[in-house]
């Protein structure tokens, strides 16, 4: 009988009560653990409950056999502490079970009225946004975002490498919903592989059919083409990093506050700049008059980065 199984059959039984204390989470299973097991096998699981997969199973478990009990210890002020977390990670799916009850017609409201939502979010979290994917919010169905907003009524929104996944149809039906529940003056904040980018190895890692994403990417934009699908959508449209069609690159300063983009030029997210062999094929791709840039700026992999702001 493999460990897992004898940790979350024989545990379960003896820790309930220790995970509602007052003590640390790891501390109070560790106490619990050195009573009902011998020191060894406390020892070999000590880091294993230090995985969040591991801690996540052994809350489930614990919750499904001895729920009532944990509920009953618990105090209002660590009731509201759960309730607090549980809206945090699960949000999206609360709204929308709620939406799903006859009469359910509740909408997503932000933190002071203030809604910041980022879309295609992957393990992305930021203090004050409402982070989904597209089991919670596809962005090309109209009927997706209303389970969750209200029109006119969001502020920012973040989506960093979502677009290239659609096609463009997809692309100006996810325009649309976003300009309709968009607060006037809000703004999406969008970043997506260059096609622009003056490196073939990184062009050929982004490209549809490409290394990285064969299937998943559909499209490629670049700093002609956003704005004019852009502007037919109806926003006015700031370019914040780019690269023209000769290769060169472009940026100005903007706020991460409005949306923080990790593959941007400054960060070098993208691409393994510790591999030699990557970097040695990143950089020979480069014509060797577009190279300086690179080396000045300390760049690789960049995104077309732009601001889409619906008019007041």
């Amino acid at each position: 009988m493999s460990l897992w199984p004898r940790v979350v059959g024989k545990v379960r039984r003896t820790i309930a009560s220790a995970l509602v204390s007052r003590e640390g989470f790891a501390d109070a299973c560790m106490g619990a653990l050195m009573k009902a097991q011998p020191r060894e096998l406390a020892r070999r699981i000590e880091s294993a409950l230090a995985e969040d997969s591991v801690r996540a199973e052994l809350i489930r478990a614990l919750l499904r056999d001895h729920g009532d009990r944990v509920l009953a210890a618990l105090s209002d002020a660590q009731k509201m502490a759960a309730l607090a977390s549980l809206c945090d990670t699960r949000l999206v799916d609360a709204v929308a079970a709620i939406n799903a009850r006859p009469g359910g017609g509740f909408k997503y409201l932000g933190h002071a009225g203030d809604v910041r939502v980022i879309i295609g979010s992957g393990p992305q979290r930021m203090e004050g946004w409402l982070a989904t994917d597209i089991q919670h919010l596809n962005v090309a169905e109209g009927s997706s975002w209303r389970r969750l907003f209200s029109p006119g009524s969001i502020d920012r929104i973040l989506a960093e490498h979502v677009f290239e996944h659609l096609s463009w149809r997809e692309l100006r039906d996810a325009l649309g919903h976003v300009f309709v529940y968009l607060k006037r003056g809000g703004r999406l904040r969008l970043a997506v592989p260059d096609a622009f980018h003056p490196s073939r190895y990184y062009y050929n890692l982004v490209k549809p059919g490409g290394w990285e994403t064969p299937s998943e990417h559909k499209l490629m934009l670049d700093c002609e083409m956003l704005p004019r699908v852009a502007t037919d959508a109806g926003f006015e449209i700031r370019l914040l990093e780019y690269f023209d069609e000769n290769g060169l690159f472009h940026g100005v300063e903007y706020d991460p506050a409005d949306g923080e983009v990790q593959r941007c030029a400054s960060r070098n997210v993208g691409l393994d700049t510790d591999d030699r062999e990557v970097m040695a094929k990143f950089h020979a791709s480069i014509p060797a008059h577009l190279r300086q840039q690179f080396l000045d700026r300390r760049m690789t992999y960049t995104s077309l980065i732009a601001d889409l702001v619906k008019p007041e």
